[in-house]
């Protein structure tokens, strides 16, 4: 049975549904040193436990638990963000990595730190130790990214700290090494779809990375009804993502936006002898012995064999085929709209007009359609590598992948 205090002394109650069920919920009124009356709720376990903090507070007994009280810490902030506000806005995985980052390496030092107590120089400190015991740069930049959120979250808008308090976390922090992405000219990447090393499957799977754009999930979960010929499109409207406890689930792509990727004459006669004996809801590339998709790490074994047997730069990876396919529309083929090219590989629009009113019209998508096969002067890959190539340009660098 519930216990409550005498009316004005606050509250020990069992909490009857939702995911804290069974637990028990104490709340009290503090009024702070300018007069303020602010109401303190708190979530305890037993029963016998809640009321022991409820006296602490009538009776002043234990200051340490009415401060704690008053004032929420770093860790239970932290975790209050991970099960009630990110999962609005982040999928699953991402929260499972913020929180292992944190438990593992923040957890210990900020987690029963009041957050108005959290001092700049001791994050200064923090930073300066995770450096020294070797935490890699690119886990040390994602782990600030995570605290820094939480703590701007505390500011506002939930206001658990003075508005006018500075953000202890932004500190800077030394950058990783910038990775220098790779992409192929045209020329370039002919060659390595006529490679005589792969076999149809793979001189596929590397044509819908550098000729359609798709980023590596929306090639693992790519089917043959998805693939419309007549039409001369892809439709995008499924991706394979991890779940919190990486498993892989099928979902739609990434932003939630469906589109229909342009499919040129080239690419279309490469999948047609992988795809023409498939049923609609058959998988292109499939598991070994069942119609779902590869694990990811299956499908980067298979991505580096094709590195190897195409002949291509050996840090290539997925996504730079995707950054080589945008770079081609950008850079060779001026016909092509913005708003085309965005529809094309699934970017957001800048501008509300482009993002509410602008639609991808048929003569733009053939225009792009033929400006892709414009690249690549035969229509059918040849059987043979071409012979007494010179002359060779070395591969474009962009930026960063």
């Amino acid at each position: 049975m519930a216990y409550r205090t005498a009316h004005g002394d606050g509250s020990c109650r069992e909490i009857k549904t939702g995911k804290l069920t069974g637990k028990w919920r104490v709340q009290y009124v503090v009024k702070g040193t300018q007069g303020v009356k602010k109401r303190l709720s708190r979530v305890f376990p037993t029963q016998r436990e809640g009321k022991d903090f409820l006296r602490s507070l009538l009776k002043e007994e234990d200051r340490t638990a009415f401060v704690a009280a008053k004032e929420i810490t770093f860790g239970d902030w932290f975790m209050w963000l991970a099960e009630n506000d990110w999962p609005d806005s982040l999928d699953q995985k991402t929260i499972r990595d913020r929180v292992s980052r944190f438990k593992r390496y923040a957890e210990k030092r900020w987690g029963r730190i009041p957050l108005s107590k959290i001092d700049p120089m001791d994050v200064k400190t923090f930073y300066q130790t995770l450096k020294a015991d070797d935490v890699g740069q690119h886990t040390c930049i994602a782990l600030r990214n995570s605290l820094v959120r939480a703590f701007n979250q505390a500011i506002t808008p939930y206001r658990r700290v003075p508005h006018f308090m500075g953000n202890p976390f932004c500190l800077t922090m030394s950058a990783p090494e910038r990775r220098e992405a790779v992409a192929l000219s045209p020329e370039q990447a002919k060659k390595a779809l006529s490679s005589q090393n792969l076999d149809p499957s793979r001189r596929a799977m590397l044509g819908i990375f550098l000729l359609a754009g798709l980023r590596l999930g929306e090639q693992m979960a790519l089917t043959r009804g998805q693939i419309h010929e007549d039409r001369g499109v892809i439709l995008v409207d499924r991706a394979v993502k991890l779940t919190a406890n990486s498993a892989q689930s099928v979902g739609l792509p990434k932003g939630g936006k469906m589109r229909a990727a342009v499919l040129c004459d080239y690419l279309k006669d490469l999948l047609m002898p992988v795809i023409r004996d498939l049923c609609p809801d058959d998988l292109v590339w499939s598991a070994a012995t069942v119609n779902q998709p590869r694990m990811k790490k299956l499908v980067y074994a298979t991505w580096r064999t094709i590195v190897k047997d195409a002949g291509l730069p050996p840090d290539m990876t997925p996504h730079d085929n995707r950054l080589t396919h945008i770079n081609w529309i950008e850079k060779l083929c001026p016909d092509v709209s913005s708003t085309t090219l965005k529809e094309h590989v699934g970017h957001s629009a800048q501008g509300v007009t482009e993002i509410n009113y602008t639609r991808p019209l048929a003569p733009s998508q053939d225009q792009l359609r033929k400006n892709l096969d414009a690249l690549f002067e035969e229509k059918k890959p040849p059987t043979t590598p071409p012979e007494n190539v010179t002359g060779e340009a070395p591969p474009m660098i962009l930026g960063t992948a």
